[in-house]
């Protein structure tokens, strides 16, 4: 699902090109050894830290802010942080997803800024939502949708606080969401992280303002190595009020792989 959250939201592109010294003809000296990578480097990301997070995921159900779009989906993202202080930083996140049994498809771009102020964060953002075929499957019409995005967020040692709102400019309503999670260490390598969404919304999924669901979600991040993140999950959503007469309550899941350069 959407991960620029929290959760999910969410223009640059960063290349990468490496070049090993070629060694000079009729040199008996073994080449240069090259420097280890230090554990900080490592920590960092696979190529020492330069910012960009690849993942990968499955989910049996895509639910994005309570609404059931598709089932059994598989979606892609870069993720690219870039720090402009010590203090402020831009993210960029470009996003597809391809539902498996259908012809949906989806590709959002989101950016946003957000700002440190020890134990808090705030974040504005843009996102852009693209369906390149227009269709939610089964001749089911759907148009692109843009929308602005702040967050506002604090942690208390392991628990994190999240308030987050968001206007769409093409449904003109606003989509409201407040969010706890919990990280509780199993081990150097695993962690996991309960979690409670309560979403509401003001002329967004209907007229008015009313609640629209309720969300609670486990997640399981394995390290697989310094720089790589296997992420089990379950959940459970609950639609109500503005989605409560339209959709049903999920158990669902998925998992993800993250590798950090």
């Amino acid at each position: 699902m959407k991960s620029y959250s929290s959760v999910p939201l969410t223009l640059a592109a960063a290349l990468l090109a490496a070049a090993a010294p070629a060694s000079r003809a009729g040199s008996t000296a073994p080449p240069a050894a090259a420097p280890p990578v230090t554990e900080t480097a490592a920590e960092a990301g696979l190529l020492g830290g330069i910012g960009l997070e690849a993942s990968f995921g499955w989910d049996s159900h895509y639910i994005f802010r309570g609404e059931r779009l598709q089932e059994n989906t598989v979606w892609t993202q870069l993720s690219w942080d870039l720090a402009l202080t010590d203090s402020l930083s831009l993210n960029i996140t470009p996003w597809f997803l391809q539902d498996v049994d259908t012809d949906y498809n989806e590709f959002d771009l989101v950016s946003s800024l957000a700002y440190s102020l020890d134990p808090w964060e705030f974040t504005l953002g843009y996102a852009g939502y693209y369906y390149p075929r227009k269709s939610l499957g089964g001749n089911q019409g759907i148009g692109d949708e843009q929308e602005m995005t702040a967050s506002v967020g604090r942690s208390f040692g392991n628990l994190s606080a999240t308030l987050l709102g968001a206007y769409s400019f093409t449904r003109d309503g606003f989509y409201y969401e407040a969010a706890l999670d919990y990280a509780i260490t199993v081990s150097d390598a695993l962690t996991l992280t309960p979690g409670v969404v309560l979403g509401w919304d003001t002329d967004y999924f209907g007229d008015g303002t009313d609640l629209n669901h309720v969300a609670l979600r486990l997640t399981a991040d394995y390290q697989l190595n310094p720089w790589c993140t296997l992420s089990p999950y379950v959940a459970g959503t609950l639609p109500t009020g503005h989605l409560g007469a339209d959709y049903d309550d999920e158990f669902h899941g998925g998992v993800s792989l993250s590798v950090r350069f």
